[in-house]
């Protein structure tokens, strides 16, 4: 097996993007009070991970292309993703958009916001948007691979894609990329963490002391994936 020295494993809502899409399409098509009602019950601890991003979405009886047209409307990638994607490509460094949004909508973000060029670098490992008359409900691809790693939480947790890296391409040193609670597996398995500044990631990993670099702009990012050096 070919060993790879350096990977990205990047959030997508919040991180990659200025807003999270997810919580925008749910509000737009399922109403502000029902994302507000299932977002108290998370903060409550009454639904994990898996579960606020099933609630999110109950409301939504919107087609496919009509939550992809918006989320795509409604989007800006953060500045310096691109920067950080043209980094990763120009090493040969795989890059993994992990998320625990639905692949549909990203999908429909990257089409019209970033270049071909650059989205052939891009592998999505994200949750999948069943859509129907009885509202869009959500697959979780890689649950099964989550939980033989120790997580049932998540849905999409990003310590698969962590893992997959490792043991399908022999990375060594695989750099995380997030902002919200569902990071903190990523947290716990990358070996070098940006955390968006204020965000929660960021604290939770100042409470436990976890090492990392806040960011604002992915443009740091970018050039520290140009420059890092993994030892063999």
């Amino acid at each position: 097996m070919r060993t790879i020295p350096l990977a990205v494993v990047c959030d997508f809502d919040g991180t990659a993007t200025l807003l999270d899409i997810g919580d925008e399409i749910s509000k737009h098509f399922g109403g502000a009070a029902h994302w507000e009602a299932q977002s108290a019950r998370f903060h409550r601890g009454e639904l994990d991970t898996r579960g606020i991003i099933e609630a999110i979405y109950t409301n939504v009886f919107a087609s496919e292309a009509e939550v992809c047209d918006f989320a795509a409307g409604a989007a800006r990638l953060r500045p310096g993703f691109a920067e950080l994607v043209r980094a990763c490509k120009e090493r040969d460094a795989p890059f993994i958009l992990a998320s625990g949004g639905l692949r549909q909508y990203i999908e429909a973000v990257l089409a019209r916001h970033l270049p071909e060029t650059l989205r052939a670098h891009v592998r999505i490992m994200a949750n999948e948007g069943l859509f129907g008359e009885g509202g869009l409900r959500v697959a979780f691809p890689t649950r099964s691979r989550a939980v033989e790693l120790g997580c049932d939480s998540c849905g999409s947790c990003k310590r698969v894609a962590v893992a997959e890296l490792r043991e399908e391409l022999g990375v060594r040193h695989v750099v995380g990329i997030g902002d919200g609670f569902a990071d903190r597996c990523l947290a716990r398995s990358a070996d070098s963490l940006w955390a968006r500044e204020g965000s929660y990631l960021h604290r939770y990993c100042a409470l436990h002391h976890l090492p990392h670099t806040p960011f604002t702009t992915l443009l740091p990012a970018a050039e520290a994936v140009a420059e890092l050096r993994v030892e063999p």
